[in-house]
């Protein structure tokens, strides 16, 4: 099989292809980056999203282990003081620590009234709030307080409007 007319000098040197470049990249790697992106962008909003308690729910499971703690000793003092500083702490939550902490008397009650948009400490349970925290011995009705804070409790927004 020789092919006429050709000499082996006239034979061209083998030559290899040009070396596979970096750029521009595999499919894959585009791939790669794009979820690395996509993990770097939705991965710390996925977190927060499974570890968010509600505001509203923290609240609620708050007021159980004062109810709780009230059943076990049946201190009507240490549950009046209990609840007291709960509302006044939930109500600063959601309405802001300057709107709430220098309220007091006729006015606190009204604020923790106007939180929920119903009336859900009447005469009663204001006095009792107002004046037991204060009192050495105290005599209130443990069983409407509990039912009212339950009910402020339902009625609050899931989410304080503004956050501050």
């Amino acid at each position: 099989m020789n092919l006429p007319n050709q000499s082996p000098a006239s034979l061209r040197d083998i030559h290899l292809p040009d070396a596979v470049s970096w750029w521009p990249p595999a499919i894959g790697w585009w791939i790669l980056l794009a979820l690395i992106i996509v993990a770097i962008i939705f991965v710390p909003k996925l977190y927060r999203r499974i570890t968010y308690t509600p505001l509203k729910k923290v609240a609620e499971n708050t007021f159980k282990h004062i109810v709780a703690k009230y059943n076990r000793s049946h201190d009507d003092s240490d549950f009046i003081n209990e609840t007291s500083r709960f509302l006044r702490q939930t109500a600063m939550s959601y309405c802001g620590r300057e709107e709430i902490a220098q309220l007091t008397g006729e006015q606190w009650v009204k604020a923790l009234n106007n939180i929920s948009g119903q009336i859900h400490f009447n005469d009663e349970i204001k006095q009792s709030l107002l004046n037991a925290p204060y009192q050495k011995n105290v005599t209130i009705d443990t069983e409407q307080l509990i039912q009212s804070v339950q009910n402020w409790l339902s009625d609050l927004p899931r989410q304080p409007a503004r956050v501050k």
